[in-house]
Parts: structure tokens; C-alpha cells; sequence
């Protein structure tokens, strides 16, 4: 079946040189200080832009491309480049795929730009990093300082504070670290951390985990096994290490098989270990697309032997209905929202 991004695929590199040709006959001047490789980065933002947009048409919703114009408006303000600057790009990017792409397809790629627009034109909405369904626990504002300061220890000890006071591994996943993690990756979009302070205190929480693991309680076995694993080109897993763990409290046999797993490769692993569930991660919209033919896959070659499929991660949070797109049985916000649903 053809898809969206089939029918871009030929016209990216051209749109994209097209564009950055553009942008730097207006903007040359200004860009110059830049030298080449603010050209290359120019071209590769195009590239980037186009990705987005040929992932919420092929889902058939703008919201995962007016979530992302929203966070680049705010990354490119807090870096000091103007609002009008996205706006043009956007202005070019349409031009070129109305006139190059077939007619069918150009109605809804114009629909999404134009969402796109609409959101840097209208009200200062602002695209919050992650999604945060119930409230933190008390621990959360220091565990976040400890990981911005690059604290292991003190980090530990918040959510090791927390479950002696009777949270569970879940809860300080989803209450303490999830939080934390969503509030420093808000504040590398406003420019108030560098991009080196963002992955030491994802690192240091993936300690935190492995620490926060060996003092859980768990359940006696119940007989059932679950997969868990980040589609091929996803390399954000510290999520779905937390909603396999959860998974791990409730006495299943839960096998956690790491970032872009190749799709070959897991549709040869779920074929051996026939587990009742799989769970599928996605972090950016352009995944959706991978977990929807993950799926297929399965159904056909497994049949009716194929275990329930479940998807969650970054990308299924822009919009309520969005995970439907990928075929899936069910979906989950995050860890705790998965065990109420067993």
C-alpha cells in the first residue's frame, strides 16, 4: 500500500534544496556568519520539517505537526531566531509540494501546513514537552535539581524517600522521574539547559531506575509473558524500561528487547516466545508509521496467534486518538495507566 510518505519521498531532497536556496536569498546576509555548515543545518531543519508533515498526513491529524511548529517556535525563540523565520519555511515548503505533489494528496498536506501556520499566527500556545496525567509526589522538585546538578546519589535517594513511604516502582516512575525528565527536556526548549545537562540527567535516571528496581516489591508469577520494544530508527526506551519493570511488579515475565529493534528481528523474537502482549514504542510521529507496519506484520504471519499489541510513548500523546492509527489493540500514557488497564 502506498502511503504519504511514498509519494514525498522523491521530492524531499528537491524541496529541501529548494527551500534553503530560498531562505538564504532572503536571509544570506544574516546567514552568513554561519559559513557552510549553517547552510547544511538549514537544509537538514527543512528535511526535519518535512518528516513531521508527512507524518500527520499520513495519520490523517495535524496535531503531531502543530505540536512540533509549536516546540521549534519556542526552541528558535530562546535561541533568539524570530517566529517569521518558521513562517516563511512554511510558506515555501507548501508551495513547492502543491505544485509538485499529485492533486489527491494535496488538500490534506495543505490543511496540515496551514494548521501549522495557524498555530504561529494565533494565540501564544506553547507545546509542552510529555504529558503528565496525575500529580507528583513530594519528591519530584528535588529529584529534578539533583538531576540537573548531576547528583546521582541525592537523586537515588528521592525516590528511594518516596517507596519507603510507600510509593511503589510504578508510581515513582510515573510521579517522580517521568515528571522530572518532561519538566528538563521544557527547559532545553526554552534555552534554560544545554543539550549536555539533558543527557546526564537521562542517564542519571536510568541509574536511578536500576536502583529504584532492586528495592520493588514484586508478585508471584501469574503464568503471563509480555515483550516490550522501541520500533526500528526509536532510540528512546527509558519509557518503556519503565512500563516493563511495572509489568515485572505484577508477576508477568516481562522481556524488555532495548531501543530500534529491527522489525525482522522482533517479528522472529515474538514468533518464538509467543508472549500474550507486546508493547510498542514510538517517540516521534514519523514511528507511528513503523508501528502500524509492525502490526500488519504480525497479524499477517502470526494470525491468530498474535499477541495483543500495545503502543505508547511521545508520539501517541499529541492527540487522544491518534494511536488508532497504528492498528493497535490498546494504548497507554504511561506505566500506571497500563496496569489499570489489565
Amino acid at each position: 500500500m502506498s502511503t504519504f510518505t511514498d509519494t514525498l519521498q522523491p521530492w524531499r531532497e528537491p524541496c529541501a534544496t529548494h527551500v534553503t536556496h530560498a531562505i538564504y536569498a532572503r536571509h544570506g546576509e544574516a546567514l552568513a556568519r554561519f559559513g557552510p555548515a549553517g547552510r547544511k543545518h538549514c537544509r537538514q531543519d527543512i528535511l526535519r520539517h518535512l518528516d513531521y508533515l508527512a507524518a500527520a498526513v499520513e495519520v490523517n491529524d495535524s496535531a503531531p505537526f502543530v505540536q512540533y511548529v509549536l516546540w521549534l517556535k519556542e526552541v528558535l525563540g530562546g535561541r533568539g531566531v524570530p517566529a517569521a523565520h518558521l513562517t516563511f519555511s512554511l510558506q515555501l515548503i507548501a508551495g513547492f509540494l502543491v505544485e509538485n505533489l499529485p492533486d489527491e494528496v494535496g488538500a490534506r498536506l495543505q490543511a496540515v501546513l496551514d494548521a501549522g501556520q495557524a498555530s504561529l499566527a494565533g494565540p501564544q500556545a506553547v507545546a509542552q514537552y510529555g504529558f503528565t496525567r496525575l500529580p507528583t509526589l513530594p519528591q519530584t522538585p528535588r529529584y529534578q535539581q539533583s538531576i540537573l546538578q548531576g547528583n546521582r546519589s541525592q537523586a537515588l535517594a528521592s525516590v528511594t524517600e518516596a517507596m519507603d513511604a510507600g510509593a511503589t516502582l510504578p508510581e515513582a516512575c510515573v510521579q517522580i522521574i517521568q515528571p522530572a525528565l518532561y519538566e528538563v527536556g521544557n527547559l532545553w526548549q526554552r534555552n534554560r539547559i544545554t543539550v549536555a545537562q539533558e543527557h546526564l540527567a537521562s542517564a542519571i535516571s536510568q541509574n536511578v531506575l536500576v536502583g529504584a528496581y532492586l528495592k520493588a516489591s514484586f508478585l508471584a508469577p501469574n503464568g503471563q509473558s509480555a515483550v516490550f520494544a522501541c520500533v526500528e530508527g526509536n532510540h528512546h526506551g527509558l519509557g518503556l524500561r519503565m512500563l516493563s519493570d511495572a509489568f515485572e511488579t505484577r508477576g508477568w515475565d516481562a522481556a524488555y528487547l532495548g531501543t530500534d529493534v529491527p522489525t525482522r528481528d522482533l517479528l522472529q523474537d515474538i514468533d518464538t516466545r509467543r508472549p500474550q502482549l507486546l508493547a510498542l514504542s514510538a517517540s516521534m510521529p514519523q514511528h507511528l508509521g513503523s508501528v502500524r507496519q509492525t502490526v500488519e506484520a504480525l497479524h499477517a504471519e502470526l494470525g491468530n496467534a498474535c499477541p495483543t499489541i500495545w503502543v505508547g510513548g511521545l508520539a501517541t500523546l499529541s492527540a487522544p486518538s491518534i494511536w488508532r492509527y497504528t492498528l493497535a489493540d490498546g494504548w497507554s500514557s504511561d506505566a500506571l495507566h497500563a496496569l489499570e488497564q489489565l
